[in-house]
């Protein structure tokens, strides 16, 4: 039996009791908040010393395995031109002694921030290699480039049809430019998706390794597919986890893996399912997100994944299976399709639960949709790090007054709705507390200001990302707050944030990490 107790500042998140000055634990559980130091503990005292101690952070929204995947490929997000990025893979084969007819896959290109601006194309790929098949992921992970290689292998011809919701890139003589977003990209990922067990699994160490380095207690796979499924039950079954992953099935695809699940919202060793995930636009900054007016100079508002009738259909089942249903939605189109379509579904069924439904990203998602989300308990989990990262991006894309109210948290507020932050991961990496700062600050990677009526305090920021984002997984009676009984996870930061310049935000660093009692990473 481990008891102990931690004697410091400590930040509870429990709007009765915010702070505290000491918690003790037993085991896996906390058994006592204190308000003032205890003098008859009979165990073993940790002093906080300088640093402060929160509820363990929960990620929003991620990719677990997709991070896990990441880490052996060919990283471009250091390259700013073609050439860079040709340097760079060819660097990568020879590294790895990659043999003709292996995929190499590089991922977190960015044509926004390539001098060409643009993205490569398979006679830039084929400089690389015509016989190594190449395969560029963009930062998004909506879009993506293949070689000559990579077409012949999957046996891909230029009389190849566009598939619906996606589209493959031609050249002006029509013949394939190698360039895919959306499903023909998604689909062609999955054609060629293939691992080394043992190599995975040292790669999933690592990315948990990664995640509590950032304070992060619980992780989120967004998109859990037939291929992903009997991998998260050899994780648990060989004890291979050790914070709680959660789980969303592919729904279009993937539904008897939920419906037949035994654990359903029942953990077993550290794994779960929480219901299931959909996909209803594309990206801003790759001007695939689903808008209501076009994008600058021009006349695109790009597209849905989904009819009416089709997403109609995958609302209904969700809710039919009692899940909670996760949709990416960037636009404000999609945004407000989503929000039509849970309100249809539910009038036509005669509905009351919905089991907490999630707006993914959230980026554009309109003030009346914000409004309306509030009677069917819908979430927003915002990407608001975009603000940084890609704000200037979406300022030409956008104009600055559709760009500058990007990712409006405020406006959730106001509306009264639960609200959480992510950072897509492998997309970014999953920096809590540089999000934070983002929410806090809303300034782009040049210095433009977007809109401060979207900024949140400190405060407001810091519970998107613990209390509220335990209520996103049905897990409020569990985490995201250091209340007695609850479970002893924690994040301790070198530094209040509450009381350094909002500056210095995004810089503090994350000294200790806990989960059931047990340290997980420690700096």
């Amino acid at each position: 039996m481990k008891k102990l107790y931690f004697n410091g500042t400590i930040y509870t998140m429990d709007e009765n009791h915010p702070t505290a000055q000491a918690v003790a634990i037993e085991d896996d559980k906390i058994i006592e908040v204190y308000q003032e130091v205890p003098t008859d503990w009979q165990g073993e005292k940790v002093d906080l010393n300088q640093n402060v101690m929160f509820p363990g952070f929960i990620d929003g929204h991620s990719h677990f395995v997709g991070c896990a995947n990441a880490l052996s490929q060919c990283d471009l997000s250091q390259c700013y031109s073609f050439a860079e990025i040709e340097e760079a893979i060819k660097a990568f084969i020879q590294e790895h002694d990659v043999k003709a007819g292996e995929w190499v896959v590089a991922n977190n290109y960015d044509h926004n921030f390539l001098a060409e601006k643009a993205h490569p194309d398979r006679i830039v790929l084929d400089r690389i290699s015509t016989d190594i098949p190449i395969l560029l992921v963009h930062v998004s992970n909506h879009m993506g480039v293949v070689n000559s290689a990579g077409l012949k292998k999957q046996n891909i011809h230029d009389d190849v049809a566009d598939p619906q919701g996606g589209k493959y890139g031609r050249f002006a003589d029509h013949s394939l430019s190698g360039y895919m977003e959306e499903n023909a990209f998604i689909d062609f990922q999955k054609s060629i998706s293939s691992f080394d067990l043992d190599v995975l699994k040292a790669n999933v160490a690592k990315a948990q390794d990664l995640y509590a380095k950032y304070g992060i207690t619980t992780i989120q796979d967004g998109m859990v597919t037939k291929e992903l499924y009997p991998l998260y039950q050899l994780l648990a079954h060989e004890k291979a986890l050790k914070m709680d992953v959660v789980g969303y099935i592919d729904l279009e695809n993937s539904r008897e893996l939920y419906v037949n699940d035994p654990q359903k919202h029942q953990y077993y060793n550290h794994f779960r399912l929480g219901g299931y995930k959909i996909f209803l636009d594309g990206s801003p900054q790759g001007r695939t997100a689903w808008m209501k007016e076009p994008y600058t100079n021009s006349n695109d508002c790009a597209y849905p994944v989904h009819s009416d009738e089709h997403l109609y259909e995958l609302v209904h089942r969700a809710l039919e299976d009692q899940a909670q249903l996760l949709a990416h939605c960037n636009g404000d189109a999609a945004a407000k399709q989503y929000v039509d379509t849970f309100e249809k579904v539910r009038h036509d069924d005669y509905v009351e639960q919905t089991y907490r439904p999630v707006m993914i990203h959230a980026q554009f998602v309109g003030n009346e949709e914000l409004k309306r989300m509030n009677a069917i308990d819908m979430i927003p989990s915002f990407f608001v790090a975009h603000t940084y990262y890609w704000g200037d991006i979406h300022i030409e894309n956008l104009g600055y007054p559709r760009a500058s109210r990007m990712s409006p948290v405020k406006d959730a507020i106001n509306a009264h709705l639960v609200y959480t932050f992510h950072q897509d991961t492998p997309v970014l990496a999953p920096d809590m507390m540089k999000t934070v700062a983002c929410a806090v600050k809303r300034v782009t990677k040049n210095g433009v200001a977007l809109s401060q009526e979207q900024s949140v305090s400190v405060l407001e920021a810091l519970k998107a990302i613990t209390i509220n984002a335990a209520y996103q997984y049905h897990e409020e009676d569990r985490k995201g707050s250091i209340e007695k009984g609850k479970q002893a996870n924690f994040t301790i930061l070198e530094k209040d944030p509450f009381k350094v310049d909002v500056d210095e935000l995004e810089t503090i660093q994350v000294t200790e990490t806990i989960v059931d009692g047990n340290t997980i990473y420690s700096r």
